[in-house]
């Protein structure tokens, strides 16, 4: 996989803008040269066509030229190390993955908004949000989050009404928010950094608030992710999924007991787990870990394998110290 699916995307949008700029002038034309009018008038008329397609194009058009802008700058050094440290995932992608997680990164951070409410924001904090988002979508190139426009990090866990430093129910890690709160996220800066630096324990709260919204990506969160598994598979899936539930619920799984909420907290616990120890999952979830694949469009325990394997090989490098 490589990042041509973006560039074509880009590339569809650029001539649908021009198209529809077009039609847009060719039809203002015909309505403002409808009639009898000087000479003098018909040059105004159709420079005012003309300005206002070009006017639509450059606003159709505005994303592409902030990313071709962006692709023109180098990668941050900061960001780099901090995606070599604390990220196994790309630690464990080829040179071309890498890049194009690298743009995932730039493009993310450059179109959301992260902000801190009572808590400092750095370039730790901002990166690992945006691998958050890409971890799970990385099977799908060109794959854009418009369903989320800010991401909120709160200093501690909070309640259910978004609130903190209240008495009652404050043990929310992360929540994908609803009604005001649309096309937001909120995830306790603790436990997304958490997340990251304990590899392999299948925790890691972005990745699971970032799942949901993948679920969500069908209009609803209910733990049936349409956008990778084929309607014929709908049924299989469910299937397991509850099959897997009743073995948490008989004490035989390791699965997060946190799945048995419903099946949508299902989906986002194993997803966690998918990405978190892919290796594990595969060994003792085998039917699971193969439904997975077919959701993410991704094999990351072939990922890990591939990545040990070139550490033995001379001249290789190493994978960070959160390698899986």
């Amino acid at each position: 996989m490589n990042m041509d699916a973006r560039r074509h995307q880009e590339r569809l949008t650029r001539r649908l803008s021009l198209f529809l700029s077009g039609i847009v002038f060719l039809l203002l034309l015909m309505m403002l040269l409808a009639g009898r009018h000087a000479t003098s008038e018909v040059v105004i008329r159709i420079a005012g066509a003309f300005l206002v397609a070009t006017i639509l194009y450059w606003f159709l058009t505005r994303r592409n030229r902030r990313r071709a802008a962006l692709r023109k700058q180098p990668f941050p050094a900061a960001w780099e190390t901090i995606l070599q440290r604390e990220v196994p995932f790309f630690q464990t992608l080829d040179e071309s993955e890498q890049d194009r997680f690298r743009e995932e990164v730039r493009i993310f951070l450059n179109e959301k908004r992260i902000t801190g409410i009572k808590t400092s924001i750095d370039d730790t904090v901002r990166v690992l949000v945006a691998a958050s988002a890409i971890i799970p979508i990385f099977g799908f190139p060109g794959w854009e989050w418009d369903q989320i426009s800010e991401v909120l990090l709160y200093p501690t866990t909070f309640n259910d009404q978004y609130e903190i430093g209240r008495v009652g129910n404050q043990d929310v890690l992360g929540m994908v928010g609803s009604g005001a709160m649309t096309r937001m996220m909120i995830l306790s800066k603790p436990d997304l950094l958490q997340g990251f630096h304990v590899p392999q324990d299948r925790k890691n709260v972005g990745i699971h608030e970032f799942a949901h919204l993948l679920d969500k990506s069908d209009g609803a969160v209910d733990g049936v992710p349409s956008l990778g598994l084929p309607r014929s598979a709908v049924v299989p899936w469910l299937k397991l999924v509850h099959r897997e539930m009743e073995n948490i619920r008989r004490g035989h799984s390791d699965i997060n007991p946190y799945g048995l909420t419903n099946e949508a907290e299902f989906f986002a616990v194993v997803s966690e787990y998918f990405f978190e120890n892919p290796d594990k999952m595969k060994r003792k979830h085998p039917e699971l870990y193969s439904m997975l694949e077919r959701v993410f469009h991704q094999d990351p325990q072939a990922r890990v394998t591939k990545a040990l394997v070139s550490m033995v090989q001379p001249g290789a490098g190493r994978l960070g110290r959160n390698s899986p």
